[in-house]
């Protein structure tokens, strides 16, 4: 691409390049302009397999393309930008096949994007049609990839430069061919996009797509449990007792408000999360922890018809009950929490992984053959009594509800005065991934008689 600057501070200048690029007074940038009217990093170029994007960076006078104020959008040969007192003329070696409407989701050009067309004969995202109005979603870079889709991270785009950092949840083209798949998906979305809750992730819009759908949703800007333990294990050391059980029971508030939900109506929804996994609880760089992912959760009211055949979950973290493919409640997800405790408290999972049918045989045993207080001596007797009556084989043995074990976790914290607090998460993180930049605000030392409540 080349771009021909015509008026201006920079007049006469000329740059030719075929790289990702931004454009701005900041030295920084492959394009720099001396016009105060431009941003440090007012906007930036990128670049598909035949195809140009120019997207603006939130500046404050805002980027043309043919005299209309754009946010994100696809450039063509001899397409006119103005950025402040700055015009620039675009050409290309060839052009384009035309514009894309305004108010579409457009993948950013990168290499994962192009070996997804290649294998899929067309990138389905680059595909998304409108929206509402003026919105749109930009796609970053893909945060992780499953067997039933991806998720990626986007940016929601509006009028006059507005922009939002979130996650787009995808289905791969396969699935979406598939009724009993997609309404499952659907149904998803319907039942946990009215979950509001500080410690789970926030649904916002299920979106249609040529071919499929997708779910927008909270970005999670921070690290999950299995990294944490990942990081814990590199270094050898023991997760402090307070810092597993503030985990834990903060996960514990999100499923007491899941499972007490009720429709419009009044009827309770009976959701049952069925994947409480390390993968699927999040630490925010701020010190929430937030339980992500309803994906396999199911209400009475959605559901068709109850086989009970059907396996869904984590194998490692599976109560008994739903190992063995049965009826499962509230207290499945309990037991499922229960193990990532007992991981969290002891650094070793307790179905052991090497084999998945192992793996199978005893989760549907509650077959758990290392005691925790092997592992960790050190384990307190009432926080064993709480990781034992959650990991209870028979359900009616365990906590009755998440609010009943959350209660036991805060009072083991708090009973004796101040405990931890989402300050004392964010910090612990802090030091435990420096590389990061976590928000960690200084602690005072509390007072003697102070009683930190959640």
């Amino acid at each position: 691409m080349k771009i021909e600057i015509t008026s201006g501070p920079n007049a006469e200048e000329i740059y030719e390049f075929r790289v990702d690029s931004t454009l701005g007074r900041d030295p920084s940038n492959r394009i720099v302009v001396d016009d105060f009217a431009v941003s440090l990093v007012h906007c930036a170029f990128f670049f598909g397999e035949s195809r140009t994007f120019l997207k603006d960076l939130g500046s404050t006078n805002g980027t043309l393309l043919n005299g209309k104020r754009i946010v994100h959008c696809e450039i063509n040969h001899g397409d006119v930008i103005t950025i402040g007192d700055t015009r620039m003329k675009i050409s290309l070696e060839r052009e384009a096949a035309g514009t894309r409407p305004r108010g579409t989701v457009k993948a950013a050009p990168d290499d994962d994007t192009a070996a997804d067309a290649q294998s899929a004969g067309g990138d389905p995202l680059d595909a998304i049609t409108s929206i509402v109005g003026d919105v749109s979603y930009y796609l970053k870079r893909k945060i992780a990839e499953g067997g039933m889709g991806a998720i990626y991270e986007a940016e929601q785009l509006g009028a006059e430069g507005f922009i939002k950092r979130m996650a787009l949840k995808t289905i791969r083209a396969e699935y979406a061919r598939s009724k009993s798949f997609v309404s499952s998906f659907i149904g998803e979305a319907k039942l946990v996009g009215g979950l509001v809750h500080q410690n789970i992730v926030q649904i916002y819009q299920l979106g249609r797509f040529e071919g499929g759908y997708y779910i927008a949703m909270e970005y999670i800007d921070g690290i999950d449990i299995s990294h944490f333990l990942f990081r814990q294990g590199m270094m050898s050391q023991e997760v402090p007792l307070n810092i597993a059980t503030y985990i834990v029971s903060r996960v514990c508030r999100g499923l007491e408000y899941a499972h007490t939900k009720r429709g419009e109506d009044g009827t309770p929804l009976e959701l049952v999360h069925r994947d409480v996994s390390p993968n699927n609880i999040m630490i925010t760089n701020e010190g929430e922890v937030k339980l992500a992912d309803f994906g396999v959760a199911k209400a009475t009211i959605f559901m068709e018809e109850e086989d009970g055949a059907y396996l869904v979950g984590s194998p490692q973290y599976m109560s008994p009950e739903q190992a063995s493919c049965g009826p499962v409640d509230a207290r499945s997800d309990i037991y499922s929490l229960g193990l990532v405790y007992y991981e969290l408290l002891t650094g070793a999972t307790a179905y052991p992984a090497t084999d998945e049918n192992e793996t199978l045989r005893r989760a549907r045993c509650g077959e758990i053959e290392i005691h925790p207080t092997q592992l960790r001596p050190d384990l307190p007797e009432d926080i064993e009594a709480i990781l034992v009556k959650c990991l209870a084989r028979n359900p009616a043995a365990r906590y009755a509800n998440a609010g009943e074990l959350g209660y036991a976790l805060e009072y083991n914290m708090y009973s004796a005065g101040y405990g931890p607090t989402i300050v004392t998460l964010a910090n612990y993180v802090a030091e435990l991934f420096p590389e990061r930049e976590f928000y960690a605000p200084p602690q005072r030392p509390p007072s003697s008689d102070t009683t930190v409540q959640t």
